[in-house]
């Protein structure tokens, strides 16, 4: 975010993303419950130092709720009522705060894991909502840094001049048949891109990555998927009755 600059958003095109991070905060806040019932359940397995990291873990996830709330409260009259344009840089702090509560839960999961033994369908059903919260904050930055190079004022090209962004099937074609650049992608597009780049690992065929930032994203959202699927879902199905 830093050295890039700001962009004023319609307020109407942020809305479905802004629900995204607010739904992935609901699941977080929800998933946090269920780890502090598994803890209540298996008390007698605490100790003083397990003790110390899970609370403190618990204290900090609390905090950035409040944070993002408090951000987002702030964004609801815009949003709704005056629909004045809102910063790039005050969605950039939305999905930070979203993305560092599942980075919270994702640790304090696989950290149940390993201290109380959780297993079986429960795991699966943990597994579920991680997945879940992964694919409404990355839809978020997928659009947050793919939306801005689209507009007249802000095109970001590559050393070589091509075009940053992400690449859309509809765009080669429209250009192809249509000899015109004026497709938009919209949230059912995003939204189709990072549900296939998490079952991928990857672009899902017929997309492409073009530009550093979005590359980061990718590389970002395969490790928080590779922790879901390899670690977590792999222990869930290994230990059902």
């Amino acid at each position: 975010m830093s050295g890039r600059a700001q962009v004023d958003i319609p307020a109407r095109i942020c809305r479905p993303y802004i629900l995204a991070l607010l739904l992935a905060a609901l699941i977080n806040g929800a998933l946090r419950i269920q780890i502090a019932i598994h803890y209540w359940r298996h008390a007698y397995y605490a100790g003083f130092g397990f003790d110390l990291v899970r609370n403190s873990l618990a204290l900090v996830f609390s905090l950035l709720l409040i944070a993002f709330l408090v951000r987002l409260i702030s964004l609801v009259p815009r949003l709704w009522w005056t629909r004045q344009p809102i910063a790039s840089g005050e969605l950039f702090w939305l999905g930070l705060i979203s993305t560092l509560q599942l980075t919270l839960n994702l640790v304090s999961v696989n950290v149940t894991i390993y201290r109380l033994k959780i297993a079986s369908y429960e795991l699966l059903a943990e597994s579920i909502a991680l997945y879940s919260a992964i694919n409404l904050i990355f839809l978020f930055w997928y659009w947050y840094a793919d939306y801005p190079l689209r507009g007249r004022q802000a095109i970001g090209t590559g050393r070589a001049g091509v075009p940053l962004g992400i690449l859309f099937p509809e765009e080669e074609r429209e250009k192809f048949f249509m000899n015109t650049e004026t497709w938009i992608p919209k949230p059912i597009d995003y939204f189709y891109f990072t549900i296939l780049s998490s079952n991928c690992f990857g672009s899902p065929e017929g997309h492409c990555v073009i530009g550093s930032r979005l590359k980061l994203i990718q590389i970002v959202h395969t490790v928080f998927m590779i922790f879901v699927f390899i670690i977590i879902v792999a222990r869930a199905i290994n230990t059902l009755a």
